[in-house]
């Protein structure tokens, strides 16, 4: 097989993966705000990351809007502003996140809404390539169990 064959193959199954995790979302997690903090910084997953792609392609709305860039340093401060239903955190390690200031408030950390994801997850989620319909299915499972 030539090779533009078998890379349209593969885009072909992405895309495929991504439709199959959209169609799983409930009802309840379509239009849910989001937040996914990729790194300390904080850094986080704007609208025009192959994050905020995924997010936008679930049904979701990323709180993070596509002006600030793919992957902004945002302060904590936003996030409080923004008030998102759910928040994805880039991996466990950084679960300390959900003490920056003023998160307290939010509504996702006092309903335990937030997603922290382990190495492996994680790993799937912030490397673009041939496992994004793999990040899809993660990303759609936190909103099915999280979103309000």
């Amino acid at each position: 097989m030539p090779p533009e064959q078998g890379a349209e193959r593969a885009w072909r199954e992405i895309e495929a993966g991504v439709e199959a995790a959209r169609q799983s979302m409930p009802a309840h997690a379509k239009g849910a705000r989001v937040y996914f903090e990729v790194s300390r910084g904080p850094y986080a997953a704007g609208e025009q990351s192959f994050m905020g792609e995924i997010l936008t392609r679930l049904g979701a709305r990323n709180v993070v809007p596509a002006a600030l860039g793919p992957f902004p340093r945002l302060n904590p401060e936003f996030v409080v502003r923004a008030n998102p239903d759910v928040i994805m955190i880039g991996n466990r390690s950084m679960q300390d996140a959900v003490t920056y200031p003023g998160w307290n408030t939010l509504k996702a950390v006092r309903e335990n809404r937030v997603c922290a994801f382990d190495v492996v997850e994680s790993d799937v989620l912030v490397r673009p390539g041939p496992r994004m319909a793999e990040s899809a299915r993660i990303m759609a499972r936190c909103l099915a169990d999280k979103a309000p």
